[in-house]
This record gives structure tokens, sequence and C-alpha cells, in this order.
């Protein structure tokens, strides 16, 4: 199992856990399960590219439409994650763990994510 699969099965769980949760911490576990999906589809992506570059260094031949499309579809997830992030930062929830990011309710005193205790900002901050 890969680093991005054992992330892909850490957002899994961090899902179930906010199942169980309020409305708010439910579509922060959705939003976090998201990105751990769009990371392993750009880890995949950086293989099919490096796979092009090391065909190229070998062969000389490139296939440009291909590496274009590529970068392009990496750059796009990665914004994509990016405003996930903003939208979990800027969620109704009255606290944001500093270890995961999960929008968690104000009186918690360990994130029901990832364990941490007590390292949260408010969204004021």
């Amino acid at each position: 199992m890969d680093f991005f699969d054992e992330l892909l099965d850490k957002a899994r769980v961090a899902f179930d856990v906010a199942v169980k949760a309020t409305e708010d911490v439910v579509d922060t576990g959705k939003q976090k399960f998201n990105i751990a999906s769009l990371e392993s589809k750009i880890s995949k992506d950086y293989k099919t590219l490096g796979e092009a570059f090391y065909a190229f260094k070998k062969n000389g031949e490139i296939d440009d439409a291909a590496v274009d499309e590529l970068i392009l579809s990496i750059d796009e997830k990665l914004l994509k994650i990016e405003e996930i992030k903003e939208e979990i930062r800027n969620s109704k929830a009255d606290r944001v763990c500093a270890n995961c990011g999960a929008a968690i309710e104000e009186n918690t005193i360990f994130c029901p994510f990832c364990g941490q205790k007590l390292e949260f900002t408010t969204e004021e901050e």
C-alpha cells in the first residue's frame, strides 16, 4: 500500500467519524475526503507524467499534447483542493484544528478526526 492509498484510507476513516457528528462536521468530512481523493488522482497524474518524461529521455519522443493535458489536469486538481480548504476555513464551525484542518465545535478539546489536543485557531484569526 503506497502513501496516497494510506492517505485515502485515513480520509475514509475521517469521513466515517464525521457522519456521526453534526451537519457542519459531516460537510467538513466530505470535503476532507474529496481532498484525499484529489490528492490520490494527482499522484497518479504525476506517475503518468514521469513515465512520459522517461520515454522522452530514452527515446527522444514525447506527446506534447498529452503532457500539456496532464499538467492542466494536475493544476485543476490543485486549485480545487485549495478551494475546498477555503470552504473548510469558512465553514460554520467555531474552530478549526491546526493539525488536520477539520472544522470542529467550540467546546471540543480533542479533534475528532486526528486526536490533536488544543492546537486550534478560530475563524476570526
